[in-house]
């Protein structure tokens, strides 16, 4: 049976708890707080997403760029939809579009949280929920510490998103590519994909995790990587490799990806461990 493992940075842990404790703005504090992302047909994570980010995020305060969606899925409301359009894919474009949203926003919101639609910001529940993480909030950025959930089909039913998605799921595993700086005071120099900053600077909150959906489901990712397969990308992303982990669609690369691969398909090692208990109620 698989346990709760120490994350491969757990020694540095108590000291930056530390640091973020003596940044946190005093008891009672209250902040004007943001959440933008950007999508293209997500109708099977969009309803995850703002089912659990509606309830820290007024419907005024949550900011959808629509790239060109055709699948209706951005047509229920509860957000501020912002139609934005580019024939291609284009990282670099997403990039400067999100960038400078999130300082548009900046001018209004004392906080802004910038993630994908397959992303889940939460505290350790131990620690308390993303709304009282947010009151207290006040320093230039932090990065979040990566989790990836991953569907084990031989375990494991597919994923029925009307119900809580951590009922259904019972692993994961850290992923540093995923140690995102997604929530920010200040405008973000981030880097192409958002998964860290052209400065390369970290400042990792240790009870902040990023948990990525992007393996919920073993079909449903195969289905994405094909649709994703099918858009028409720009030159330089795909002379770059920039997101190719999604275009993956052979049968037997996306097997040895899914089960096996980093977000940046470098190799490094997946190692599973069983999510918590304290976890399963979070969404």
């Amino acid at each position: 049976m698989l346990e709760e493992r120490d994350h491969p940075l757990a020694e540095f842990f108590e000291n930056l708890r530390e640091t973020r404790r003596e940044m946190r703005a005093p008891p009672g504090t209250k902040q004007r707080c943001a959440l933008q992302t950007m999508v293209r047909d997500e109708a099977f994570f969009l309803p995850i997403f703002l089912r659990y980010y509606s309830r820290f995020f007024g419907p005024e305060d949550i900011y959808v760029l629509d790239h060109g969606t055709t699948d209706g899925s951005t047509d229920v409301g509860g957000f501020v939809r912002i139609p934005v359009e580019r024939k291609k894919v284009d990282n670099a474009w997403i990039l400067e579009r999100l960038k400078s949203h999130q300082r548009s926003l900046l001018e209004s919101y004392d906080v802004v949280l910038t993630v994908d639609a397959d992303e889940i910001v939460a505290p350790d529940p131990a620690w308390g929920t993303l709304g009282e993480y947010l009151e207290g909030f006040q320093e230039e950025w932090v990065n979040c510490l990566g989790y990836e959930i991953l569907h084990l089909p031989d375990r494991e039913p597919p994923l029925d998103p009307s119900r809580p998605v951590l009922e259904q799921r019972g692993y994961w595993f850290a992923a540093d590519g995923y140690d995102k700086p997604s929530l920010a005071t200040a405008p973000t120099p981030w880097a192409v994909g958002f998964h860290g900053r052209e400065d390369r600077e970290l400042n990792i909150d240790p009870d902040l995790r990023l948990i990525h959906l992007h393996r919920i489901d073993h079909e449903q990712c195969r289905r994405r990587h094909r649709r994703s397969s099918e858009w028409s990308w720009a030159r330089r992303d795909v002379k770059g490799g920039w997101g190719r982990h999604n275009r993956i669609t052979d049968e037997a690369e996306f097997e040895e990806w899914y089960y096996e691969g980093s977000c940046f398909l470098d190799g490094r090692e997946v190692v599973l461990e069983q999510i918590p208990e304290r976890w399963k109620g979070l969404f």
